[in-house]
């Protein structure tokens, strides 16, 4: 049935997903300095709850995405 929904068009045509979510991804300081803690004390990220260590892939692949859309993920705000 998901399969029927998702090749259904739209009156304004198909949606991107991806360039949906690289529309709304906004900069995280909270999540920025997680990933420094992960790259620079790993053994102190794997003993945290495993929702941040969620909540961080997720925000990874929201930031890589939008850059893969274009957009600046290296710059304060947007």
């Amino acid at each position: 049935m998901s399969d029927f929904l998702s090749a259904a068009g739209f009156l304004d045509g198909p949606r991107n997903k991806n360039q949906i979510r690289a529309d709304a991804w906004r900069r995280d300081e909270r999540m920025e300095e997680l990933a420094k803690l992960e790259a620079s004390h790993p053994e102190t990220f794997d003993r945290m709850g495993i929702s941040a260590r969620m909540s961080l892939g997720y925000y990874q692949d929201d930031k890589a995405n939008a850059a893969a859309h274009g957009r600046d993920v290296n710059k304060e705000g947007k």
